[in-house]
Formats: C-alpha cells, sequence, structure tokens
C-alpha cells in the first residue's frame, strides 16, 4: 500500500513526464511548421519567376 506521499511523489513524475512530452511535441510542431513555411516561400518566389518569364501572368495566384 502506498502512503500520500508515494502518491504525490508518483503524481509528480507523472505530470513532469506529461510536461516534458507536450513541451517536445510543441518543439517538433514549431520545426515542421517552419520547414513548411519555409517551403510554400520558396515555392511562391519560384512561381513568381515562372510567371515572369510566361510573360507575368497570374495563374493560381
Amino acid at each position: 500500500m502506498t502512503t500520500p506521499r508515494e502518491r504525490d511523489e508518483f503524481e509528480r513524475m507523472r505530470l513532469v513526464a506529461q510536461i516534458e512530452r507536450a513541451r517536445a511535441f510543441i518543439t517538433q510542431y514549431e520545426e515542421h511548421q517552419e520547414f513548411y513555411r519555409q517551403q510554400v516561400e520558396d515555392s511562391r518566389y519560384e512561381l513568381g519567376r515562372l510567371d515572369e518569364r510566361l510573360g507575368g501572368s497570374d495563374h493560381d495566384r
């Protein structure tokens, strides 16, 4: 049987682990979000260059 102190210690460990998992998830999310933002910007730049070569058309904007 566990004591109230032991239960509190286990609850504390559970909460610390939960916080660490959430922080890791947020970090991974932000890294992926930055990757895709950069991909969008790079693609928009290339699209602009193609549009200029095609006579300044506004295809798919």
